[in-house]
């Protein structure tokens, strides 16, 4: 018995937390929790990015499919516009990277240019649904290869 009563003493004797103590913790939790917050956003806008540079790469790939199947590019532009590499079957719908059913439009065409026989393919993908700022204007496949870092400073 008298076991338990000293072991109840000692109980009575030790202190739970404070509470600046608490609210020490909770601030600190509270930080940590927007630090990640920052970062994820950040991480998902990349991959976005980072799914429109695909899209147009799938465009350069697609326009050199049809030129080597003899495909007609305009003949005042040189251009070929997603609608009729998709009407010729080479490439499917280009699926909005931010997920708003956004169409690309007019806005997705390669431009074929040849130089000296040397033979060169540039992207325009506007962006959908007003991301004008990922717009991709006259790329090359060297330019997209260069990331997000180099399309969108």
């Amino acid at each position: 018995m008298r076991k338990l009563v000293n072991r109840f003493k000692k109980l009575k004797n030790e202190r739970g937390l404070t509470l600046v103590e608490l609210l020490a913790v909770i601030v600190i939790l509270a930080i940590v929790a927007i630090i990640a917050f920052v970062l994820i956003g950040n991480v998902i806008e990349n991959s976005r990015a980072d799914a429109h540079i695909s899209n147009a790469q799938q465009l350069i790939s697609a326009a050199k499919l049809y030129d080597a199947q003899g495909g007609e590019f305009n003949a005042t532009t040189g251009q070929v516009t997603h609608a009729e590499l998709k009407s010729a079957g080479l490439i499917g719908d280009l699926i909005d990277p931010w997920g708003e059913d956004g169409n690309y439009g007019q806005g997705a065409y390669v431009t074929k240019t040849v130089t000296d026989g040397e033979v060169s393919y540039t992207v325009t993908l506007n962006a959908p649904n007003g991301k004008s700022e990922y717009n991709i204007t006259d790329a090359s496949e060297e330019d997209l290869a260069g990331g997000r870092d180099t399309l969108f400073p």
